[in-house]
């Protein structure tokens, strides 16, 4: 069966013949055995469906004399976990920055921020991305409360926190 030189029935190498089978078989556990998850490898991705999410984040201690400069509409490149995930829709800006009461001479209140130039800032994005069974995934990085993210157009970067991700419009 196997000659002097090593090959089966005078044809076939008997090295080439081990590594087209260990081939062979890697190729058949990708695409026909399953995963802990129920799918086989191949299949992993298939059942997430695309949809509009919104995502809510907070940055604390924006150094900025204005909150003009952030416009409604505007389009920025979206980092989560420092990994570039694609880019958002800038749909809502909330000022939360902690305001002092003060009460002046003449009897008026006014509420005065704590900290002049410093802004805590609320950003509402909207985004196309992965809604999956076990999550919401930005680029190729699960979006969930608490993970860093970083939004960057012309006018500013901002870095901050998730605080709640939606699927589809609400």
């Amino acid at each position: 069966m196997i000659d002097g030189q090593g090959r089966l029935f005078g044809k076939v190498n008997v090295i080439d013949l081990g590594a087209l089978v260990v081939t062979l078989l890697a190729i058949a556990i990708v695409f026909f055995f399953p995963t802990r998850s129920g799918g086989s490898l191949a299949q992993i991705g298939l059942g997430n469906t695309q949809q509009t999410v919104e995502i809510e984040m907070i940055a604390r201690g924006v150094s900025t004399r204005s909150l003009d400069i952030f416009a409604l509409g505007a389009q920025a490149d979206v980092n989560v976990r420092n990994v570039p995930s694609g880019q958002v829709e800038v749909i809502g800006i909330e000022d939360v920055t902690k305001a002092t009461p003060v009460v002046y001479p003449d009897g008026r209140l006014e509420m005065v921020p704590e900290e002049l130039y410093r802004a805590d800032v609320v950003v509402t994005l909207a985004a196309t991305a992965q809604v999956a069974s076990d999550g919401i995934i930005l680029g190729n990085t699960k979006v969930k409360v608490g993970v860093g993210i970083e939004i960057e157009t012309n006018d500013y970067l901002l870095r901050g926190t998730v605080m709640a991700v939606r699927a589809g419009s609400e």
